[in-house]
């Protein structure tokens, strides 16, 4: 049983009676779900079958020879997904043909991609519309025989004019391209990546970001892939502007803890803004690869629709589960109701550690119940918690407002409570899967310059983590009520201030 201070009692009941009253009115009045049907959707995390030598230019028969190994478990999977009456099965980026390529070893992979806005194609029936396009008349036939959509991920090499000051020396674009087909088989969509990671050598970047949707019998869809839902376009753009509350999401995400596991970002992103995503990733334990799943408002959709398995002996697997299309997101911003119930707070000794390569400012956690506050910057992070800590065990409070420049840039803001790594100052901030305090009851908040603020819950049971959903998350404020199932890892709010991603 936890005990909080009388004081402590105080606080928490006015959080809870104050989410209780207006909280449940605002989701009642603005998080209407207007649903005609639900959906069932799949998600497959790919073992994917890598060429024998990618240092090397193949010819196109070999490099034909490796995707079809891999399409043929795409084609296996997506029975299995049909079998479970999935009506879409979302594959992961560079599923195909794996990772670590150069400009001219991932050429013999490629195909010219057409516009399907421009001119209707049903690559099963008509395969020789267009040369080369063997790849394309596989993933149709794969949806029009299972009848149902596939989205996947594939090369595309879109020829360029000399008089294009812009084309390549080998006059054609390289795009990492999302193919979307319907269950009769037609191409319905296509999306060429935008925000590429830094060692995407390979791949060039579109002059123009693709805003990229589709309509189905059960709701409208927008696609990106991986980077692109760090940035503020095309993502945030199709899910403000274009109100697009689906989100069909080929990924390579490498999985980085603390903050940064797979599971944990993408369910905050779908939690924090209030979407369905579908996000499929690559299994490749022994790169870091790996963490898929069927994310809803909620953070995850019910009965655990991820796969988290990074012994090097797993294998990849198919998540299918049923969501509810949304058609509408809380208004109103990021307004700090628990801040103003605040009177004083325990003064603790401030220490810097280092978080997936950023340096927070934070204090350390060493009670069972406690208040606490830390500043960087403009952000002032501020909470108090009860939890059972257990003797030995160290996690630590703290707070980021700065540019996050390790591997890829983009201004960050967070709220951190994360589990020191081997129970040391020196180990916080370092990846850990290995909790036994447990969370009881929990609020906490940021002065946060953004809207764009995502609530992350990670768990661990006997070292494996794990997503859990009994948080409220309402107008930026974090509250744990009843527990959380599972050790505490991190529980953490995570805000983008895109308007100052480009500052020097």
């Amino acid at each position: 049983m936890f005990s909080l201070p009388n004081r402590n009692r105080i606080k928490m009941k006015l959080v809870l009676i104050y989410f209780l009253i207006f909280g449940f009115y605002h989701v009642n009045t603005e998080m209407v779900v207007h649903s005609l049907d639900s959906f069932r959707a799949a998600v497959y995390e790919h073992d994917v079958i890598f060429p024998a030598d990618r240092t090397k230019i193949v010819s196109r028969d070999e490099a034909l020879k490796v995707m079809m190994e891999n399409l043929m478990v795409y084609s296996k999977q997506t029975s299995l997904a049909s079998l479970n009456e999935a009506q879409m099965i979302v594959f992961p980026e560079y599923g195909l043909y794996g990772l670590v390529w150069t400009r001219e070893t991932v050429a013999p992979y490629l195909e010219y991609i057409p516009d399907p806005n421009v001119e209707m194609w049903n690559p099963c029936n008509e395969p020789s519309v267009y040369n080369s396009t063997e790849v394309q008349h596989v993933l149709s036939c794969i949806a029009k025989n299972n009848s149902l959509y596939v989205v996947a991920n594939m090369g595309a090499r879109q020829p360029c004019k000399i008089s294009d000051p812009k084309c390549p020396v080998d006059h054609q674009y390289q795009y990492s391209t999302n193919v979307v087909y319907g269950p009769n088989g037609d191409f319905v969509a296509r999306y060429f990546k935008f925000n590429l990671y830094s060692d995407e050598k390979q791949f060039d970047k579109p002059e123009r970001v693709d805003l990229t949707t589709f309509d189905t019998p059960f709701g409208r869809f927008g696609t990106f892939s991986s980077l692109d839902i760090m940035y503020h376009d095309p993502a945030i753009t199709l899910i403000e502007k274009m109100n697009i509350t689906n989100i069909a999401y080929p990924t390579a995400w490498v999985d980085e803890l603390p903050l940064l596991s797979a599971i944990e970002f993408h369910s905050a992103i779908a939690e924090g803004m209030n979407i369905n995503l579908l996000a499929a990733n690559l299994h490749l334990p022994s790169a870091g690869y790996h963490g898929s799943g069927l994310y809803w408002s909620l953070g995850t959709a019910i009965d655990a629709a991820y796969y988290y398995n990074d012994s090097l002996s797993s294998s990849g697997s198919l998540v299918v589960q049923t969501l509810d299309p949304l058609f509408s997101r809380p208004t109103g911003g990021n307004i700090k109701r628990l801040s103003a119930i605040y009177d004083s707070f325990t003064s603790n000794k401030t220490y810097e550690i280092k978080i997936n390569g950023d340096i927070y400012s934070a204090v350390l956690v060493q009670v069972p119940h406690d208040e606490l506050n830390i500043c960087q910057g403009d952000l002032c992070c501020s909470g108090f918690y009860d939890t059972y800590l257990e003797p030995g065990e160290l996690f630590a409070f703290g707070a980021f407002d700065g540019m996050h420049t390790e591997g890829e840039r983009y201004y960050l803001q967070a709220c951190v409570f994360i589990k020191c790594a081997n129970n040391t100052l020196e180990s916080c901030g370092s990846p850990t899967k290995v909790s036994s305090s447990y969370m009881g009851k929990m609020a906490f908040s940021g002065n946060f310059t953004t809207k764009y603020v995502f609530p992350e819950v990670l768990t661990s049971e006997n070292g494996v983590p794990g997503l859990m959903t009994k948080i409220w998350y309402y107008m930026g404020d974090l509250i744990i009520d009843a527990g959380l199932n599972g050790a505490t890892l991190s529980i953490s709010l995570i805000g983008r201030d895109y308007s100052r991603d480009n500052l020097a």
